[in-house]
């Protein structure tokens, strides 16, 4: 044509970019894989991990890094390239792997963005954790005490230390900074429901490290500024002290025989009327001689009032000696009052 003579001798000054054969598949090059892999990623798996994606050149694309963030995603399930999809099965908790992809397994002709059309890829990898939808909590137990018969179970009251941190080691909190205890009703809602499960069946100074994936801890929102969202969590716990709760659906019980003079024992201006303040007081008496028991680590004045709004069937802030019926005396019904 119009700017390459006939006969022409040509020079060309080349620089190889990338090359590839469509039948390649992905490469892989491990660069750290952890001592200890209990457990290797496999499809279903939901996995958080950070990365940073180059060309073959090293020309950089993209970084979780720089979003500060990690990149989460199940395995397997077609929601990333066909390549990264098969590079992230198999990994280990805090490995670190190079994945080389092919175009016809990343972006193929058109590319995306920064990334050329039929661009050998390389990504960079560091596992931060991964679950299972269908894991449960896992409980294993450090230290047990020889005398270990009283179980930790609903309802009880506990005190405890722990160091909260995630799969990769990163502190997160740590109750022995603060100076005191974390102290809960077993099973009232007080903590993540992996936590609640973790706690059961733990005796007074057994040490145990209960790892809580993120459906059962603080889910795919995590706590701004504390726990990342969808992190697996483990925690390092103590246990200090034990109260034992009451039967479920009790507030107060008797520890010995119920007088049968009850609510004239209440009414002590015997006007016939007890009020909260009657009652109230009546039932702290009967805690501090030991003749009664609250449900341990609930506010004294909630429960109290809920007692008397229990008996006080009217709702005119009065119990009468009509209203008044023990606990045992209405099968039918459920209370939680005297």
């Amino acid at each position: 044509g119009k700017e390459i003579p006939g006969q022409a001798s040509l020079v060309f000054d080349v620089v190889l970019l990338d090359l590839h054969n469509p039948k390649d598949g992905i490469a892989i090059e491990n660069q750290l894989v952890p001592e200890s892999c209990e457990r290797r990623s496999q499809t279903g798996d939901f996995l958080r991990y950070h990365y940073n994606g180059t060309l073959l050149d090293g020309t950089l694309f993209d970084s979780s890094y720089s979003r500060n963030r990690t990149y989460d995603t199940y395995v397997g399930k077609g929601y990333v390239i066909a390549g990264m999809d098969e590079g992230l099965l198999g990994v280990c908790t805090g490995e670190k792997r190079r994945i080389i992809i092919p175009p016809h397994l990343g972006y193929g002709e058109e590319g995306r963005g920064k990334i050329p059309g039929s661009a050998v890829l390389v990504f960079d990898i560091h596992v931060v954790d991964f679950h299972n939808p269908s894991d449960s909590v896992g409980i294993t137990v450090n230290y047990k005490p020889s005398n270990c018969t009283v179980l930790s179970k609903k309802g009880d009251y506990l005190k405890y230390h722990y160091n909260a941190s995630l799969l990769d080691g990163t502190l997160l909190d740590s109750t022995h900074s603060l100076g005191k205890t974390y102290n809960i009703v077993l099973g009232s809602g007080q903590v993540v429901v992996g936590m609640d499960m973790g706690l059961q069946d733990m005796c007074v100074g057994e040490r145990r490290t209960v790892v809580i994936p993120p459906h059962l801890g603080y889910g795919e929102d995590g706590v701004e500024g504390e726990v990342p969202g969808s992190a697996v969590l483990v925690f390092d716990i103590e246990l200090l002290e034990l109260v034992s709760g009451l039967p479920e659906g009790y507030m107060f019980v008797w520890n010995g025989e119920v007088s049968p003079n009850l609510f004239e024992e209440i009414d002590q201006n015997h006007d016939g009327e007890v009020l909260l303040e009657e009652f109230s007081e009546y039932i702290q008496t009967q805690v501090d001689t030991g003749k009664g028991k609250l449900a341990p680590g609930f506010d004294f004045e909630k429960i109290v009032k809920n007692m008397f709004t229990n008996q006080d069937r009217d709702g005119n802030g009065k119990v009468t000696a009509e209203e008044f019926k023990l606990k045992d005396q209405e099968a039918k019904e459920e209370h939680d009052e005297l």
